[in-house]
């Protein structure tokens, strides 16, 4: 059961990344993912200092997509819910 006290937020650029494997077929998802989610998550902010940000972490991962998660965690004091061990690396908080 999700617990309605926790705030789910999204990254744009994991829409972003859906969209693209699902336009090379990796992926099954909605044309309108965004929307679909909008319901259920808060949009996060994706803006240029939040980029540079990205760009400018250790190169403990080299997935633009995941640095850009990394950075918004970072940033915003959010725990990330993922399989990837190099995430912790970052020292961000993982999400059990």
């Amino acid at each position: 059961m999700i617990d309605p006290a926790i705030e789910r937020c999204l990254s744009p650029m994991s829409v972003w990344e859906a969209a693209i494997k699902r336009q090379a077929g990796r992926l099954r998802a909605p044309r309108n993912l965004s929307a679909v989610l909008a319901a259920e998550f808060r949009m996060l902010d994706v803006s240029a200092s939040l980029l540079e940000a990205a760009a400018e972490l250790p190169r403990h991962h080299a997935d633009p997509f995941d640095r850009v998660l990394i950075a918004h965690a970072l940033q915003d004091d959010l725990r990330l819910l993922t399989r990837d061990d190099a995430f912790a690396d970052y020292g961000v908080r993982l999400a059990a």
